[in-house]
């Protein structure tokens, strides 16, 4: 830019943070990678659930599996999707366009173009279950991070309302003494690491640099070799993954229906053994209010309307406004047909198609598509 600073040819290292138009240095010797902090409050960050066998498809559906806890329209916010937690589980997080645009500029500003966008309350650890890991941060700020991976930032002053609100849970305080006021919640015996020496020196939680602000990074020498290396052990391990696919993909589907429900069954010993996973999931939910978004309520209506007792197997499920596309498996064509009239039946418009390639039933039942959309479509 002509009267411009001369640009280095490479970015800054190191890590830094965003203070309200300025970005300042927090550690030049930063071992990882070149890491902008940005405030948790102007971020939400949960963790969702997001059943899509590709991330390409879990990234299309972020933003109807979190628009129950936004209140703006979709357009005006940017997702992001983070870290995996559990199967099919991640960190997300969303952010104003507007925001994401100040920030950037002032990356671009700074030479930081390729730095990655970080919420500060994420650098905290994962406490343990029923855990908070509490932070002083030196700008009257505390920074949390819960039990599920999800970080948020408060006002000092407003901390101990917070953690009473949440019911007060056991605290890992790292760094300052807390409030005299929340001494009774400090537990000695869920300390965490503190990573403040070193954190997230190989990937981060969550990276805001996703789809239109994804970030172009140069390849130095050493970032190539390693990931030709990478590349290298990936190629060896496909080879390998593929040679034991057939026999691994007629069982998985049993693997992980039989981990569902030993996961439920710990959670909730009331569920019988024979019951669906799912359907068993949404009534201990206790039908909880959708607010009317599409996507979590056409998701549990469907649930809910299907046969219980696993007879309706998912390999793969796909949103689009208004509507489910599901690829299932079923013991046979009548009881395809059942589904369809149990679906119809609670209101919703539902269509069964056997797969062309398996239109008679197998020893491993019948591959299907079931196309769901709400009453009306």
């Amino acid at each position: 830019m002509p009267g411009g600073p001369a640009r280095s040819n490479l970015p800054s290292r190191g890590l830094w943070r965003i203070v309200d138009d300025r970005i300042l240095a927090v550690d030049r010797a930063w071992a990882g990678p070149t890491t902008v902090l940005v405030p948790s409050e102007d971020v939400l960050t949960l963790t969702v659930d997001l059943p899509f066998a590709t991330r390409a498809q879990r990234l299309q559906n972020l933003p109807y599996a979190m628009e129950d806890a936004v209140a703006e329209p979709l357009g005006n916010l940017h997702f992001a999707l983070g870290q995996e937690v559990a199967p099919r589980r991640h960190i997300a997080g969303v952010v104003r366009r507007a925001r994401m645009d100040q920030w950037i500029a002032l990356l671009a500003r700074e030479d930081l173009d390729a730095a990655i966008l970080l919420p500060d309350a994420l650098t905290l650890p994962v406490p343990p279950a029923g855990v908070w890991a509490v932070r002083k941060a030196e700008d009257g700020r505390a920074l949390i991070r819960t039990d599920n991976g999800s970080g948020f930032a408060v006002p000092l002053d407003m901390l101990s309302p917070a953690w009473t609100a949440a019911g007060k849970p056991r605290i890992a305080a790292i760094g300052e003494p807390l409030p005299d006021v929340m001494a009774e919640g400090v537990d000695a015996t869920a300390a965490v690491v503190d990573p403040a020496g070193d954190p997230l020196a190989v990937l981060p939680p969550l990276d805001l640099r996703q789809g239109p602000y994804a970030a172009t990074r140069p390849t130095a020498f050493s970032a190539a070799r390693t990931l030709v290396l990478v590349a290298g052990i990936g190629v060896v391990a496909h080879i390998a993954i593929l040679g034991v696919d057939a026999l691994l993909l007629h069982g998985m589907a049993e693997r992980k229906e039989a981990e569902a429900r030993a996961v439920l069954q710990a959670v909730a010993p009331q569920v019988a053994a024979t019951d669906d996973p799912v359907a068993a999931a949404y009534r201990l939910l206790g039908g909880v209010d959708t607010g009317g978004r599409p996507f979590t309520g056409l998701l549990s209506r469907t649930s809910q309307a299907l046969p219980g007792a696993g007879v309706v197997a998912f390999n793969r499920l796909a949103y689009q406004p208004g509507g489910l596309d599901m690829a299932v498996v079923v013991p046979d064509a009548s009881t395809l047909d059942r589904a369809v009239q149990a679906l119809n039946a609670s209101g919703l418009t539902a269509t069964g198609t056997p797969g062309v390639a398996d239109a008679a039933a197998s020893a491993g039942g019948l591959n299907a598509t079931l196309t769901v959309a709400g009453a009306g479509r």
